[in-house]
């Protein structure tokens, strides 16, 4: 009989230390909304695991592979079966995506708060079923690279942009949910879809402040509707998607805490269209877990490309960006592909990313320790065999952007700056539909 339990704990970072998500280091100076840890936990009377989701931009792998490992440890369970899933709010914490020191403070209260939740979420296993339903949300997400008019490819080029031909790709509008309904208990409320939680800006001085970003707003608005629920939103693949439409009228924002707001209601309001058409998807499957190593290529930079981007770098530090020849969105790329070439410059030649699934019953959730392209996610879930497959990004790792072979040839922001050669998303898709076939194979 498969079991689920859940708990969850606010994460509470202190005021001073860092916010991240963007390349300039912010100092926390207060709270616009609360951040959680929230913890799913399933058991089939043999095999059991936890899903812990964190309001938060990314942790590395190098790091979340010493927090699972701990806490699986403490809780009973192999590091496989422990699964650590981030939101990617921009408004989060620093706690270890590469780009600023974390505080270890925090950091050390942060995994025990983890592992606190994983405990109480197995403590709470109830018996339960599985119900899933697919919706759509459009006008939110949108493909943030563009064909210009001199060939290039730009992420993020502007509103209203006359140089822009048209967005390179599809977004991904498809909405999955599952109900996990227990006995005695608050039901479970999984919703997976996918967009950057880049949506606050710089409103009221809010890039300073605490925020889960629109997740949060999806959260709070599903268990105000639906009393007894509790409600976890698990972002997609999204390494291409944003909020921003750049082809916007004039009277609508686009951003800021009230489009935070509506973007997070758009999600539940779909949610809750289709929250009463869920279907069972059978249980008998079991719970089961597993998880391998794809090899990777580094990103390497040539030995003479190196002195302009210490160049860069320095420059951008020192707050003399206006030396450096571009600008918008073209110096935080330009900045972003000089981290890269500095950061790799002593780095092996190859990584190995963590690939990551587990599944309850004809539930499946497939781990991307990163911010994958979202062609990723579609090929994931149109190869899965399960009644409801669910694709996480940034999960047990954050190791930056997997763009498809194609952005590397085209170019722009994710491809200048992933740490990974062309081909890695392709190696992703396929590693990760291989490692779901297995779990659905037993």
């Amino acid at each position: 009989m498969l079991k689920a339990g859940f708990a969850r704990l606010p994460i509470a970072p202190p005021l001073g230390i860092t916010i991240t998500g963007y390349y300039e280091p912010r100092v926390a100076k207060g709270t616009l909304d609360p951040l959680f840890v929230s913890a799913t936990a399933f058991s089939d009377g043999e095999s059991r695991c936890v899903l812990l989701c964190l309001d938060a931009v990314g942790i590395r792998q190098a790091t979340l592979d010493g927090v699972r490992e701990r806490i699986g440890k403490n809780v009973g369970l192999p590091r496989a079966a422990v699964f650590v899933t981030c939101t990617h709010t921009h408004t989060g914490p620093e706690i270890d995506d590469g780009l600023f020191e974390p505080d270890p403070g925090y950091n050390q209260r942060l995994e025990k708060l983890m592992e606190q939740a994983a405990q109480a979420a197995l403590d709470d296993l109830k018996d339960a079923r599985i119900l899933a339903a697919d919706g759509r949300v459009e006008g939110i997400s949108f493909i943030r690279r563009f064909r210009m008019r001199d060939g290039s490819t730009r992420t993020n080029p502007g509103y209203g942009n006359p140089d822009i031909v048209a967005p390179v790709g599809e977004p991904d509008y498809q909405l999955k949910i599952a109900r996990i309904v227990r006995e005695g208990a608050d039901e479970i409320l999984f919703v997976n879809f996918q967009v950057h939680p880049d949506t606050i800006g710089d409103c009221m001085g809010s890039v300073e402040l605490f925020s889960a970003d629109y997740p949060g707003f999806v959260v709070r608005t599903l268990e105000g509707a639906l009393p007894g629920v509790k409600a976890v939103y698990l972002n997609g693949a999204a390494g291409n998607l944003n909020h921003v439409n750049v082809f916007k009228p004039d009277w609508d924002p686009n951003g800021g805490y009230e489009h935070t707001a509506h973007m997070g209601r758009a999600i539940a309001g779909e949610v809750l269209g289709i929250y009463t058409k869920a279907r069972t998807v059978e249980s008998e499957r079991g719970v089961r877990f597993a998880e391998t190593q794809l090899p990777a290529p580094a990103n390497k930079a040539r030995p003479e490309q190196l002195p302009l981007a210490k160049d860069y770098v320095e420059w951008h530090r020192t707050g003399r960006g206006d030396l450096i020849p571009e600008t918008g969105m073209g110096i935080t790329t330009l900045v972003a592909e000089a981290t890269r070439m500095l950061a790799l410059a002593d780095a092996p030649d190859n990584f190995l990313l963590n690939m990551t699934a587990l599944s309850a019953g004809g539930l499946c959730l497939a781990g991307i320790p990163g911010e994958a392209f979202t062609e990723v996610g579609q090929h994931i879930k149109g190869h899965s065999p399960f009644p409801q497959q669910m694709v996480l990004g940034i999960s047990n790792g954050y190791e930056g952007y997997f763009p498809t072979r194609e952005a590397y040839e085209e170019g722009g922001y994710e491809a200048r700056s992933s740490s990974f050669k062309g081909g890695v998303a392709e190696g992703v898709a396929g590693a990760e539909a291989e490692l779901v076939r297995r779990l659905w194979e037993g």
